[in-house]
């Protein structure tokens, strides 16, 4: 029986074969492979000539639904001169011989990042503040341009808390999860009140391009020390302090490594607002990040007992920021 993977590298042969895609992806002897498979995507590589190009094609249909490759296109394109990122050369609404929308970007040589260096962070101050910088807003919104009504309200805790898959209840073949139900569900109760509870947020009125899912796994580092952010799928104008908190958390930043970066970003001292609202969003993805590490992305082996020590870890320090 044919593969979805056999499908989908024959379909992009005939896509590239037939001109559809473009000029520059146009070839009678294309090589396609699979390059990876998860978080939602489907990765091909295509040489043509010397040339080398990554074919994105959503894994599940929901992803169509939510338009994400659409978006991620409009995002690359928006910000191609800023080199910070692949540039994307073409895009499948769906409605073609996949079924699935997909994008055709260059495809970057190099590997994501996994310890975090100090010269990591230097670099990422300098692509974070390039991005933020260059394109400005009047209002924040996943769409292009957003549309929500100010005054701004910080939905990132709404954002993981609703999440299908931070659905603790939902993992329970997990070999002894009952033991973290009742902790978890604690804590997302204790967490959400204090966060709500934030008036930091108030009076948000300049806007930027956020990449919006700031990770060891979307930062990619070159051969010659360069670095790209991949993944643009949730991208969207929000406030700078929002990519910031996630980086801080997605890429497991030290304390020292914090302020490095603070003080490569920004060119005077970081006033206390400002820093409140990078650290509050910081301290909601440092808890959901503990079920993605363990259940979701499976940065860890899973082990109950762990998880449940992480969690009561982090209660102890959410109950020390709340006072």
């Amino acid at each position: 029986m044919e593969t979805i993977h056999q499908k989908n590298i024959e379909a992009l042969k005939v896509l590239i074969e037939s001109g559809k895609a473009g000029e520059l992806l146009t070839s009678s002897n294309p090589k396609v492979f699979l390059y990876k498979s998860g978080g939602g995507n489907h990765l091909y590589l295509i040489e043509i000539g010397l040339k080398k190009y990554l074919a994105r094609v959503n894994f599940y249909f929901l992803k169509n639904e939510w338009r994400v490759k659409e978006h991620e296109y409009q995002t690359l394109k928006m910000i191609e001169d800023l080199g910070i990122a692949p540039r994307a050369y073409y895009l499948d609404a769906g409605d073609g011989l996949f079924g699935q929308q997909l994008i055709i970007v260059e495809f970057v040589e190099g590997k994501t990042v996994g310890q975090i260096t100090d010269a990591h962070v230097v670099h990422l101050a300098t692509v974070l503040k390039k991005l933020h910088t260059n394109i400005p807003f009047e209002k924040s919104g996943d769409a292009f341009p957003p549309n929500d009504e100010l005054p701004y309200t910080c939905d990132i805790f709404e954002e993981f808390a609703n999440g299908e898959d931070k659905q603790i209840e939902k993992y329970r073949d997990l070999e002894s999860i009952e033991n973290v139900f009742e902790p978890y569900t604690r804590i997302v109760n204790a967490l959400g009140d204090w966060f709500h509870s934030l008036t930091c947020f108030n009076d948000c009125h300049a806007f930027c391009l956020c990449h919006s899912d700031l990770k060891k796994e979307n930062v990619l580092e070159t051969p010659d020390g360069n670095i790209f952010l991949i993944d643009w799928e949730y991208s969207g104008s929000d406030i700078r302090e929002t990519d910031i908190g996630r980086l801080f958390a997605g890429c497991d930043f030290t304390k020292e490594q914090q302020e490095l970066f603070l003080s490569h970003y920004f060119t005077e001292p970081v006033d206390t607002k400002t820093l409140g609202r990078i650290m509050s969003v910081k301290t909601v993805l440092d808890f959901f990040r503990i079920i993605e590490d363990y259940i979701i992305l499976k940065r860890k082996d899973w082990d109950a007992e762990a998880m449940l020590r992480e969690l009561l870890a982090f209660e102890k320090q959410l109950d020390e920021i709340v006072g």
